[in-house]
């Protein structure tokens, strides 16, 4: 196009003008018509640290308080099963049903050994599942209900906290780059040997810093592109 096009001396500019005006309004069209635009605005928000440091440190509080709840859900239910099973003599006709609540009690702690429950109590109306095997399968529906929702909290309660180490770790090895000579020191895994090792730890820090650039290029170009867009009508 350009070589099609031969311009006056005042004409270039002009030219730049409008190809950048045309790019910028066709972009964030597009971006706006598939629902896009949240990505360059989530990479400007993700590149100040500090931000995301409060936004992950409230997020890691949040579920902590979620993580409390379901554990104390999980260990009311363990000690409503567990008092239910014990007052069940062996003769009754609902102990068929008792046994397969103890035995699904019985896996869910042998598969997490380190879970221990604490503050168990029992309400008011928790020990009324001796009439019929209805009442058994709301005991076993809860106790299971009870069980998934704990482990759910839990593993995003840990993706928090991780994410949260990890970033806390990249800020420390960006700050301490020239000292370690570009290379990324992780707290979670051992360091890389060898050239390619090295290569890769140097790229780790070198994205760090692109990922910076590109968080003030991205609204700085559609701040100018809107600039030169009213100037130019």
């Amino acid at each position: 196009m350009m070589l099609c096009f031969h311009p006056q001396d005042g004409g270039i500019v002009g030219f730049a003008m409008a190809c950048s005006n045309t790019f910028g309004l066709v972009t964030g069209a597009f971006l706006l018509g598939f629902g896009l635009s949240e990505i360059p605005r989530n990479i400007w928000k993700n590149a100040d640290w500090s931000h995301r440091q409060k936004v992950l440190s409230h997020r890691v509080a949040k579920m902590a308080v979620k993580l409390d709840n379901a554990h104390q859900e999980y260990s009311n239910a363990i000690v409503v099963a567990q008092a239910t099973s014990n007052q069940m003599s062996k003769r009754d006709i609902l102990r068929p049903y008792m046994d397969i609540i103890d035995n699904m009690l019985s896996q869910m702690l042998r598969e997490d050994p380190a879970f221990k429950p604490s503050g168990g109590r029992l309400g008011e109306n928790d020990m009324d599942y001796d009439t019929d095997d209805k009442s058994m399968a709301t005991l076993r529906r809860q106790l299971r209900r009870a069980h998934e929702e704990y482990y759910r909290c839990k593993s995003e309660y840990m993706t928090c906290v991780m994410e949260a180490l990890k970033l806390e770790d990249t800020i420390k090895n960006y700050e301490r780059r020239d000292a370690n000579g570009w290379k990324y020191v992780s707290s979670f895994s051992e360091s890389r040997s060898g050239t390619l090792g090295s290569i890769l730890d140097t790229i780790g820090i070198l994205l760090t810093s692109t990922a910076d650039l590109l968080a003030f290029i991205i609204p700085y170009n559609k701040h100018l592109s809107s600039t030169r867009f009213i100037l130019s009508c």
